[in-house]
């Protein structure tokens, strides 16, 4: 039954036309991930994909993960790195040329499965070591990262709230904006985050930082757009998301910002499938196709001139955690 799906799926051509000439999509399936597993943020850098962390089911329940992977895109293989130094999961990870970083997430503790960390972890690719660094100065987890010039910027996310930490009402929506400067070592606060939030999704183009969609603990979903321009230090609210999703993924791809899956917890929940595609030019939202596993918890990153969706879950919550791993390509 897999194979079906997988051989439907890479004959699949998406047309819209939303005012303008007609862009065709094409999805195609790539290598899928050694393990099942979601709420995972990848990382790209030159021909790899990373992943680290996340959260898989058993018999048992929620299991949380210490797996490390990496796909080489010319070979299409995954193959295993060493270990996280503790499983954790809503951890941000980063790549560079010769490290990747993990920053904060969730572990289990005496608390529970929902420790929140200020935790900063660097992987030395020549050493195929980690090695724990200096801490945030927040304990923080689904958070959103982007790098800008040369600087990683932290924004928003959940963060403890009082003293207990261990469970998921244990945590607040945090407006923090940090930039952390690796090579120093050094942490900076910047202008926070207008709309406080967790599960959202963040990409840069031009020089300047979106934040899109996510939750807020006490809340729910949102479909809030703001935009960080560091030229000024201010935030900007931009046009919504045509829908609130929260456990989304986007990427910046051909002048456009592109959004996939997110859940809900409405009535039974689900799982959203739109495809969104935000022009950045004529500040305009639009659906450009329909994802063939809609999931949430899954990452997205662009690679080969194509975007990769990475793992997630095709139930909300902790269910139907899936190891698939789909491309999307503009074909025009």
């Amino acid at each position: 039954m897999v194979k079906r799906v997988v051989m439907l799926w890479c004959t699949f051509l998406f047309t819209a036309t939303s005012g303008q000439a007609a862009v065709d999509h094409y999805w195609s399936a790539g290598p899928s991930l050694p393990v099942k597993v979601q709420e995972i943020y990848p990382a790209v850098n030159k021909s790899s994909i990373y992943v680290a962390g996340g959260l898989s089911e058993s018999k048992n329940g929620i299991v949380v993960r210490d797996n490390v992977y990496q796909l080489d895109a010319k070979t299409g293989k995954w193959q295993t790195l060493p270990p996280l130094p503790e499983p954790r999961h809503h951890a941000m990870l980063v790549a560079e040329d010769n490290a990747l970083w993990s920053f904060g997430g969730f572990i289990t503790a005496g608390g529970g499965q929902w420790v929140n960390t200020d935790t900063v972890l660097r992987f030395d690719k020549a050493t195929q070591s980690w090695e724990q660094k200096s801490p945030m100065p927040v304990a923080l987890s689904e958070t959103v990262a982007v790098m800008l010039n040369d600087k990683l910027h932290l924004i928003g996310g959940r963060t403890i709230k009082g003293r207990a930490n261990g469970r998921w009402h244990d945590h607040n929506d945090t407006d923090w904006h940090g930039i952390y400067d690796a090579t120093a070592g050094v942490w900076k606060t910047a202008t926070p985050l207008p709309t406080p939030r967790n599960s959202a999704c963040a990409v840069t183009y031009m020089g300047k930082i979106h934040v899109i969609g996510g939750r807020q603990v006490g809340g729910g979903n949102l479909d809030t757009h703001e935009m960080y321009d560091p030229t000024t230090a201010r935030w900007k609210t931009l046009k919504p998301l045509p829908q609130k999703q929260a456990g989304l993924a986007c990427v910046a791809y051909r002048h456009s910002i592109y959004v996939f899956g997110g859940e809900h917890f409405v009535d039974e929940g689900g799982v959203f499938s739109e495809v969104w595609r935000y022009d950045i030019a004529r500040k305009k939202w639009g659906q450009i196709s329909t994802m063939p596993v809609p999931r949430h918890g899954l990452g997205a990153v662009v690679l080969d001139d194509q975007i990769w969706l990475v793992g997630g879950a095709t139930k909300a919550g902790a269910a139907g955690t899936s190891s698939v791993v789909s491309k999307l390509k503009n074909m025009n």
